[in-house]
């Protein structure tokens, strides 16, 4: 992202339209970013979330060692704290919003680690992991790589970019990877990392700007979106993956200040400057201010929605208020209609009548009749792959209930037709989980057992060289598993994993700092493990950790 110079709880938002059954604008994202040193939680707070479908953190980059985390706590993302992401990232999601942090962006601080050298193949599973547990920390949604301009290319020419995706689409299932990229020779992702993304987010912006590009010419002008949008065309990008970057922000010359967020152009030039793209006169030599006003960007919103799947936004603080916000004039142009959720319901069988959209969360009779659902009227639904949605014959979950896991197209066969009353999304529980206390070990060497804040006991005392065992573990059928570990550690370590006494080495996690020994977090790594009952050991490479438990889940 080029830096200026200077429902489950989708059942909150009272006022949707169900206009929308069968509708493109179901599928339309809205894309905001918002950058840490603007300050997270007070951006959060002013901007009216619910008109956007995604939120992207910007910028997270990770220490020398490949670590996102210290001490619980960003490791490198300036002016922002772990509690910052987590007051976002809840308020987001009480909002119906998903929320990624983006990578690298447009200026590499000082703090990050060397992104060349961290990406090369004998470091770049531990960033991989370690995205993955910051991801996993904080509840996000995913993750969006801003890797630009010449970084990219070095990185690319490396042969270490398109690797570096597809490990972190392994480390991530079921959650979101995307990425921002500009459109010029030397800053534009590779074509072979596009299968990996879920959509990628052109930023059709800056063709001029402070100490670029050409005097006299507007810095975003309709026509540069038009013209990078065939570029990714041309380039393989599908329509549902292709979303287009807009600017809330603007460049002045000769005589006026580099750069202007959209609030202050029209804060200082009036209400009347919202409804275009220049103050002053365009040419070489004259004062003049460049920036997309509200019919601009509703025209560039339309051809998102013709050519791509969205629109992506830099950046939310930069907007203004009111009849004057650019945010309003997207969701406007696009209507209030929120993106497809995990699970629709219908009024009629075989999916007729009036629709809702529903996110995993749990929706109340009253949550329901805020989306346009009436009471005891549905009579059909759709459940997308992953997902089971209850039904109650009560509302407040209470009552007859029947769960689907799939499309059912007339619920008179299940006696439940026009009987719903409430409704609880959630996740499908049929993949294959196991949970084992650390404590349980069949064996093992040098460690010792103490209470744990979080219940239980937990294994302590762990030095280089010590190790646990797990035995008769079955594993049902050959595949990629997670593997999760509860793990605490004051100055952070690395683990091993291996079956059956070290004859197959699965691989080294890295435990960041988590500031004490009873305070917890998760990280996780990805194995591939053939069906078979082993014994599992957990090996110590270092000390200086305690661990309360492990996870595998089938993938």
């Amino acid at each position: 992202m080029r830096l200026p110079v200077t429902l489950p709880r989708t059942a909150l938002l009272a006022t949707l339209a169900l206009c929308f059954a069968g509708s493109a604008l179901a599928q339309t994202k809205v894309i905001g970013y918002i950058p840490s040193y603007k300050g997270l939680q007070a951006v959060a707070d002013r901007t009216d979330l619910s008109k956007l479908t995604h939120l992207n953190i910007a910028f997270a980059n990770p220490n020398s060692g490949g670590s996102f985390l210290s001490g619980g706590n960003p490791a490198c993302m300036e002016a922002a704290t772990g509690a910052d992401i987590t007051y976002v990232v809840q308020k987001a999601h009480a909002a119906g919003v998903k929320v990624l942090v983006s990578l690298a962006g447009g200026v590499i601080p000082s703090c990050s680690g060397n992104w060349q050298s961290l990406l090369q193949p004998g470091s770049r599973a531990t960033v991989v992991n370690n995205l993955a547990q910051f991801v996993n920390t904080f509840g996000l949604d995913g993750v969006d790589i801003d890797i630009e301009g010449a970084l990219l290319t070095s990185i690319d020419n490396a042969g270490n970019y398109t690797p570096f995706i597809q490990g972190l689409r392994g480390a991530l299932p079921g959650k979101l990877v995307t990425a921002a990229t500009a459109t010029y020779e030397g800053g534009m992702i590779p074509t072979s990392s596009l299968a990996s993304f879920d959509f990628v987010n052109i930023m059709a912006y800056d063709a001029v700007g402070p100490g670029w590009g050409t005097v006299g010419t507007e810095h975003s002008p309709y026509s540069l979106a038009q013209s990078n949008i065939a570029t990714w065309q041309s380039r393989g990008l599908s329509k549902d993956k292709l979303v287009l970057g807009v600017p809330f922000y603007g460049y002045g010359f000769n005589g006026y200040a580099a750069s202007y967020g959209f609030a202050d152009i029209v804060n200082q030039f009036g209400a009347a400057a919202a409804q275009s793209d220049l103050i002053g006169t365009l040419c070489a030599s004259c004062g003049y201010i460049t920036y997309n006003g509200i019919p601009t960007i509703k025209a560039k919103t339309r051809l998102a929605m013709q050519q791509g799947s969205g629109v992506m936004i830099w950046e939310l603080s930069q907007d203004a208020t009111g009849a004057n916000s650019l945010l309003a004039a997207i969701r406007s142009e696009i209507g209030t209609t929120q993106p497809t959720g995990v699970a629709s319901v219908y009024q009629h069988c075989s999916y007729g009548g009036y629709s809702a959209n529903l996110n995993e969360g749990s929706y109340t009779l009253a949550q329901l009749q805020a989306l346009g659902v009436r009471n005891d009227d549905l009579s059909s639904l759709k459940v997308n792959a992953g997902y089971k949605v209850t039904l109650y014959e009560g509302d407040n979950f209470t009552g007859r209930s029947v769960t689907k896991t799939g499309n059912t197209d007339c619920l008179v066969n299940d006696s439940f037709n026009d009987i719903t009353s409430s409704i609880v999304v959630s996740k499908s529980s049929s993949a294959w989980t196991l949970q084992v206390e650390a404590e349980n070990f069949t064996n093992q060497s040098g460690v010792q057992t103490e209470a744990c804040t979080e219940g239980g006991l937990n294994v302590g005392w762990i030095d280089a060289g010590d190790w646990m065992v797990y035995g008769n573990i079955n594993f049902p059928s050959t595949g990629t598993y997670r593997v999760e570990y509860r793990v605490a550690s004051p100055n952070g370590s690395t683990l091993s994993l291996d079956l059956n006494g070290g004859s197959i080495q699965l691989g080294q996690v890295s435990i960041p700092a988590t500031g004490g020994w009873q305070n917890w977090t998760t990280v996780s790594h990805t194995v591939t493990i053939n069906a078979g009952t082993y014994n599992v050991g957990v090996y110590a490479p270092a000390s200086g950790w305690n661990l309360n438990w492990i996870r595998f889940t089938k993938l």
